[in-house]
């Protein structure tokens, strides 16, 4: 009963909510002051980002403090079932939140065996509509599965963990291009950010700037390392100690780019890709820990 009470409560709050709320502005300045003294007078548990891999595709599975699950995009249709297989071996048979950024088939495909076979609590999704069999056929597992659907609005936050802090940066209102319409998040616990980019694109990406603060610790790079993504001026203003390139060996669209790979070298940043190993990182929201790598502190 406990878990149905909190998604009620989610769900009510996601209707309600928007960035030029007062209400919405009084709960993130509440979870703020909470986190901030709580921070100071003990050590919370740990926020795990797992970027997945999934081949040429996106999925990124992330387990909160609270033990929260949200899981956003699933990649392409087969990564479904490796996606089931690899929560199972973390222990997790539920996801509160799946998050599907936009309608692509590499994003959405892999959530339709997902969404058949493990229970889901709520689904976020950037409200851009298409005409494809993968998208109807997500939709409708969805809708048959009678689990709530709702379509984000920009600058929003996703109330999850009174600790962790989960704002949309971009949806797909207005949008005409999938890739424009991604849902784009950025995430905080204690000092550590996370900028995920979907596919959102440079025009995309300026948008962003003129509206919120990009800086992250982690960037998920946008598009696969797309050259349509990552303008220099954008990485200038996130300014990331680690970039996340999530994309398939031997992919016939060349992701990522080298202009983009070199971009991220250039400014010293330490690159990840997905194409070999899913990349694990864990922060306690003063160090983050990457894989194998060993504890880094957060200097920015």
């Amino acid at each position: 009963m406990k878990g149905v009470r909190s998604i009620l409560l989610l769900v009510s709050v996601l209707l309600c909510f928007s960035l030029n709320s007062a209400s919405a502005k009084r709960y993130m300045m509440s979870i703020h002051t909470t986190s901030s003294i709580h921070m100071q007078r003990q050590h919370f548990g740990k926020m795990k980002v797992s970027f997945l891999k999934v081949g040429q595709g996106d999925a990124t599975l992330i387990t909160l403090p609270n033990g929260q699950t949200m899981l956003i995009d699933g990649g392409p249709y087969e990564a479904g079932e490796v996606i089931i297989q690899k929560l199972i071996e973390k222990g997790i048979n539920h996801l509160d939140v799946i998050v599907s950024t936009h309608p692509d088939m590499d994003h959405i495909g892999g959530l339709i065996p997902i969404v058949e076979q493990m229970p889901v609590s709520l689904v976020l999704d950037s409200g851009k509509t298409y005409s494809s069999f993968t998208y109807h056929t997500y939709r409708n597992n969805i809708k048959k599965r009678g689990i709530p659907f709702i379509s984000v609005k920009e600058g929003q936050y996703i109330p999850l963990d009174p600790h962790v802090s989960i704002q949309v940066l971009n949806n797909g209102k207005s949008k005409d291009e999938n890739n424009e319409s991604s849902i784009v998040l950025k995430i905080r616990y204690g000092k550590a950010d996370f900028l995920l980019m979907g596919d959102a694109d440079i025009r995309t990406e300026n948008e962003i700037l003129k509206q919120f603060d990009v800086h992250a610790d982690v960037l998920k790079v946008g598009h696969h390392g797309s050259y349509t993504s990552t303008s220099e001026t954008f990485l200038k203003k996130v300014d990331p100690q680690f970039a996340i390139l999530s994309y398939g060996s031997r992919n016939p669209y060349g992701h990522p780019h080298q202009s983009v790979v070199r971009r991220l070298k250039q400014r010293g940043i330490m690159i990840y890709g997905t194409n070999k190993r899913t990349v694990e990182i864990e922060t306690d929201g003063e160090h983050i820990t990457m894989g194998a790598s060993g504890l880094m502190p957060l200097l920015k």
